[in-house]
């Protein structure tokens, strides 16, 4: 992302003054990857903003997990996506041994820092080369991060097609998708999309360059996914909503009260 378009992001929650409940450095990369990234992440924790960062943990160097442990980044998220080197380097591509020493680095600073930030999880998904590393996953990591957790994996709204016997059961039970209406996503070029399953911003709302928060409230594109998903009718989602577990997992009591008003 470009300094422009990270400083108009920032410039324009300013002066809408938005009530920001968190920010995710997160979605479509690895946030590690970007140069400016404690800076950016140092933007908002000046705004008393909570921010949590998901990361392979392969950039997380000793000097890095220094600076956001100074910054007193909320929550580290790592995908650690195989319990041995083999599997490991099958899944993510990575060095094992050089990112187990990277997370066991942030550990020990945080360790000394004596300070409940950040707060570190641990997470790996199901998938065909893992299924039988997660017992070990868990007890490699258990008793050191704040959390391990195992999740089934998901088709990115059917972009990805899965190779587990794991899977997420299904249900014709369609709850409308809270993120459509508490979730903004903007991608790298700036233009914010409808959530952060579409990873090709095929559904844009605009861009924080020419529009602003208050602009892609009113886009059609975001009402006509609201409208549908408020059908309750899984045949009347969009396509890439059916094939996604976001709106049957959170149930309809996010929505009550808005329902009330």
């Amino acid at each position: 992302m470009s300094k422009e378009i990270f400083n108009k992001i920032i410039s324009r929650v300013k002066e809408e003054k938005i009530p920001l409940n968190k920010v995710f450095f997160s979605g479509l990369g690895e946030p590690l990857a970007d140069p400016d990234i404690i800076s950016r992440i140092k933007a908002f924790k000046d705004m008393k903003t909570k921010v949590r960062l998901y990361t392979n943990a392969s950039f997380l160097t000793p000097e890095i997990s220094q600076q956001l442990a100074d910054l007193r980044v909320d929550e580290i998220n790592i995908s650690f996506n195989g319990a041995t080197p083999e599997h490991y380097q099958k899944v993510m591509g990575l060095d094992f041994n050089k990112t187990k020493e990277n997370i066991e680095n942030l550990l020990r600073i945080k360790k000394e820092r004596k300070s409940g930030f950040p707060k570190v999880l641990i997470s790996s998904v199901l998938i065909g080369e893992n299924e039988k590393d997660i017992k070990k996953h868990l007890e490699n990591w258990s008793g050191k991060a704040d959390s391990v957790t195992v999740s089934l994996a998901h088709e990115w709204g059917g972009g990805v097609q899965l190779n587990s016997k794991f899977q997420a059961p299904s249900s014709k039970t369609v709850y409308p998708c809270r993120s459509l209406w508490h979730t903004i996503m903007i991608d790298s070029s700036g233009n914010f999309i409808v959530c952060c399953r579409d990873y090709e911003s095929k559904f844009v709302l605009g861009n924080i360059l020419t529009h602003s928060f208050s602009d892609i409230q009113k886009s059609p594109i975001l009402e006509n996914f609201r409208q549908a998903h408020l059908s309750f009718s899984e045949q009347k989602l969009p396509q890439v909503c059916r094939q996604c577990n976001f709106p049957f997992q959170d149930g309809i009591e996010w929505y009550l009260p808005r329902s009330i008003d």
